[in-house]
């Protein structure tokens, strides 16, 4: 009986302990007052807008894009460099691998959704 007794002592406090460290980690109080602006990221560059509502890994954002806002294509030059000049400072883009071995800039895990192809993009030659 002692031994039970022992063993819901230590988990308890572990679970305590736990509980405290989780608290501090997801807190505010070991960060720094910053001066700096903050960065700004361009996930794919200038993209065109679309509706959020019911997306999942799977949705093909190119079929919910509202009229388009500007003339840039997300993950092409043009729309990195606009991205630049319209402020950012950081550009991110999606890479695939392709079935040659190269890499390919494509953001969807699929070729149906942007492409007349079908498959992974690891499909590409």
């Amino acid at each position: 009986m002692k031994r039970i007794k022992k063993f819901f002592q230590r988990m308890f406090l572990f679970l305590i302990i736990l509980a405290v460290f989780m608290f501090a980690n997801n807190s505010s109080l070991f960060t720094k007052e910053r001066d700096e602006k903050p960065l700004l990221l361009a996930h794919r560059g200038m993209t065109q807008t679309f509706y959020m509502e019911g997306i999942t890994g799977d949705t093909c954002t190119a079929e919910r894009i509202y009229e388009p806002e500007h003339p840039f294509i997300e993950n092409t030059i043009p729309s990195m460099e606009a991205a630049f000049e319209a402020g950012a400072d950081v550009v991110e883009l999606d890479i695939q691998p392709t079935k040659d071995g190269q890499f390919a800039v494509f953001h969807d895990w699929t070729l149906e959704c942007r492409t007349d192809g079908q498959g992974v993009p690891g499909n590409i030659q």
